[in-house]
């Protein structure tokens, strides 16, 4: 089946020197809760789920060109039949973890507290060719790959950041109750934090591992919050100018730390980068809620929340901070790809009902009807084309969406992920 692109309808894009030129994008797309696997069996098919780890033809994808791209697709898989949508056990129904490198069946690995993976679709990553998943014990975290522990610490974390440095992993993960961060490597403690936050990203800058971080400070009069990034492990604070009233966020893009925070005298954030300033496009009647930074190798571009007076949220992207696009009221960004000069995003409204959108580098595409992405790393640009997971509302097979053209994966629930590597 074919996607169409949308008709001209009207979107948001405005310049600094081009607000009245400024028309309405109205997307529509409808989130889909993640469903919880669980615990108990009522039947497998044979040949999906046996038990145990399963490796199939798609691990010899890439062996022969290993420098051409690969597109991996995870994805959480039922037995033939189950109702995953409405899940009446619960959560009470094992499923697998199955990994798709360009289509072909590569690997799948059993889901359920017996086995420490979790079928949250933030806990598990695709890094290349293997999958990395967290889980939270009792009392403990642990680390696994392809389903095969690599190692556990005390304490329950939420693993926001992980990377892979040859043979090490470092993670950096938020306390499960309470505030602060833990940056660890090989789940042993290089710096941990028992207040503050980190902004919530751990990043390779060039070869450089990189995240940043604030912490409360009182003052004589007021309770301040200072910030310091983390190259390497060696901690340094950012000397941010007096009149800076909050950082929305702080990383590390070609060697240098940027940042976006609110000035006093300016309405819109202000981009710090390469030593100079720039306030973001913004409308006059619109109040930022959050702000963030999406950084990659080459490119990076910013998101956030935003709403004005008396009127639902929306997502705001700037590609580049003086063109801006404002999606229309409860209109939130799901997944955002910046890779390779471009941006691209889905959304997915606050409300139920409507047809999901598709905001490719500028364009808009309309999702297949009853369709619509799960998790924040359901796009990823391979070879040019951008591949989108769409998962089904209704509990029909999964699709990839490829500039226009969908391809049914077959698995009777949701894809978690969509990621490009190499197939070496």
């Amino acid at each position: 089946m074919r996607d169409e692109r949308m008709p001209a309808f009207d979107y948001l894009s405005f310049s600094l020197d081009q607000k009245k030129d400024m028309r309405q994008m109205v997307y529509a797309v409808l989130m889909l809760a993640a469903v919880s696997c669980g615990l108990s069996e009522l039947g497998e098919r044979p040949g999906r789920h046996q038990g145990g780890m399963w490796t199939g033809p798609g691990m010899d994808i890439g062996k022969d060109e290993p420098d051409n791209p690969v597109c991996y697709v995870t994805a959480f898989d039922y037995r033939d039949g189950y109702d995953w949508v409405s899940d009446m056990e619960k959560g009470t129904v094992k499923c697998s973890l199955t990994v798709f490198a360009d289509g072909v069946p590569m690997m799948k690995i059993p889901v359920g507290n017996e086995y420490e993976i979790s079928s949250d679709p933030d806990m598990h990553r695709m890094i290349g060719r293997h999958v990395y998943s967290d889980f939270s014990t009792a009392g403990e975290t642990v680390i696994r790959k392809d389903g095969k522990e690599l190692f556990r610490f005390d304490g329950r974390e939420a693993i926001i950041g992980l990377l892979v440095d040859s043979t090490d992993i470092y993670t950096l993960g938020h306390p499960r109750a309470g505030d602060g961060f833990v940056y660890r490597k090989n789940g042993e403690i290089l710096l941990s934090r028992k207040k503050g936050r980190s902004f919530g990203r751990l990043q390779r800058d060039g070869e450089d591992i990189c995240f940043a971080f604030s912490e409360p400070v009182k003052s004589q009069t007021e309770v301040i919050e200072r910030c310091y990034h983390v190259r390497n492990g060696v901690v340094t604070q950012e000397v941010l100018r007096e009149d800076i009233k909050k950082v929305w966020d702080v990383a590390s893009f070609k060697g240098k730390v940027c940042y976006v925070a609110n000035v006093v005298g300016v309405k819109a954030p202000v981009l710090f980068m390469d030593d100079g300033m720039e306030a973001l496009d913004l409308p006059d009647n619109i109040e930022m809620k959050t702000c963030r930074l999406t950084i990659s190798s080459e490119s990076f571009c910013i998101e956030g929340i935003c709403a004005a007076k008396g009127r639902p949220i929306s997502s705001i992207l700037w590609p580049d901070p003086s063109e801006g696009h404002v999606f229309s009221d409860g209109m939130t960004v799901t997944a955002l790809y910046a890779e390779d000069g471009g941006v691209s995003c889905v959304l997915n409204p606050v409300l139920p009902g409507g047809q999901g959108m598709i905001f490719r580098n500028g364009d808009p595409y309309c999702v297949y009807p009853g369709y619509v992405a799960v998790g924040c790393h359901s796009a990823a640009m391979v070879g040019g084309i951008l591949h989108v997971g769409l998962s089904s509302k209704k509990g029909e097979k999964p699709v990839i969406w490829k500039d226009g053209i969908v391809d049914t994966l077959d698995v009777n629930g949701f894809i978690s992920s969509v990621t490009v590597g190499k197939g070496k």
